[in-house]
């Protein structure tokens, strides 16, 4: 299963620059407004050094990572949500998407478009809630004639949408309030945009990363500040020549691969691992799902056909040479249906066929 995450910014923010960083692929990047009319994506492999580590205990001859698939969109304006610049256009990309990146620019020439970066911020989680607006707007018209027909559930669901429309004219995003299950199962037909986790990008000069001032940012929020031309440049280096390249800038990693992972973390997902046959296997799910749903991740029949699971740590298999050491010592164990998978582990799966 991919997940994927949508960038938003104003325009010349310097989106399009991240997505290249990310992805490594050609894109337009101008320095005028609306370069990025349809929507650039791809597929990205999340880094993972215990894949890595993996493949080369079991003599794995393909590696496959976990991803996440990145959606970049035209910058937004005032007026998005109405239709400026295409808004409407541009945000409806994003209502599918599992997380928001907001590109915040920090530096000298940026976008017109306020005065300092929380002025910048402001614009653009304006509109996201604007949008919002009128989607519970809309689903306010079609349930209000429900309510007049006696619908006991109309009620129930115009509360909810009474509830929601309170908190964003108070100008706080839906991410920031808590709903109990049976709310929740009438928001997430709507796709909210501010209901939706976001990841700021401080997009600043390269002799400002390490030092940037992240007072403009509420306390609360992930952010990742980055060089994005730099971040750009750096992926059409070879990868042998990537580390001379960030030491001649002072930096010990790339800024997307940490973006890559604080995303990750934000989704609140975890890996696990598969090692079959000549192939090491990467597997991201949400933190804590049960084994058996795990399985039928992999494969249905996996899942309708389960048995148990042989469970252990990605690091005490590496300690142990592999899993006939693991056994050997006593560091696998066999697990049922409901065990909870935990990050970093490898699961050997039996099922009937």
């Amino acid at each position: 299963m991919t997940w994927s995450c949508g960038i938003v910014g104003l325009p010349n923010a310097g989106k399009s620059t991240l997505f290249k960083a990310l992805t490594a692929l050609e894109v337009t990047i101008e320095s005028y407004p609306f370069s990025t009319i349809d929507p650039n994506k791809a597929v990205v492999p999340i880094p993972d050094e215990r894949l890595s580590a993996l493949a080369g205990l079991s003599g794995s001859e393909k590696m496959t990572p976990a991803s996440i698939e990145i959606i970049d969109v035209a910058g937004l304006v005032k007026g998005a949500s109405r239709g400026e610049g295409l808004g409407n256009q541009f945000l409806g990309h994003l209502r599918n998407v599992d997380l928001l990146v907001h590109v915040v620019a920090g530096f000298n020439n940026a976008p017109e478009s306020g005065d300092n970066p929380a002025d910048r911020m402001e614009i653009v989680n304006l509109e996201l809630g604007f949008a919002d607006l009128d989607i519970i707007e809309r689903r306010r018209q079609k349930v209000e004639p429900k309510l007049k027909c006696g619908e006991k559930a109309a009620r129930f669901e115009l509360e909810i949408l009474d509830r929601l429309e309170e908190h964003l004219n108070r100008g706080l995003p839906l991410r920031k309030i808590s709903f109990n299950p049976s709310e929740e199962a009438v928001i997430g037909q709507l796709a909210l945009l501010t209901r939706k986790a976001m990841i700021y990008v401080y997009n600043l000069p390269e002799d400002r990363v390490r030092q940037a001032d992240l007072s403009h940012f509420p306390g609360d929020c992930m952010i990742v500040p980055m060089c994005a031309r730099l971040e750009a440049e750096l992926s059409d280096l070879p990868l042998e020549e990537r580390a001379v390249f960030l030491e001649a800038y002072g930096f010990q990693e790339s800024r997307t691969e940490k973006l890559l992972q604080e995303c990750y973390k934000l989704l609140d997902l975890a890996t696990f691992y598969t090692v079959k046959g000549t192939e090491a296997r990467a597997w991201v799910v949400p933190e804590g799902i049960r084994a058996v749903e795990a399985a039928g991740r992999v494969h249905s029949d996996m899942e309708s056909g389960f048995i148990n699971v042989e469970v252990v740590p990605w690091d005490l298999l590496l300690a142990a040479g592999g899993l006939a050491g693991a056994r050997e010592k006593g560091l696998c164990r066999v697990e049922g249906r409901d065990y909870r998978v935990h990050d970093g582990d490898v699961l050997f799966f039996r099922f009937r066929s």
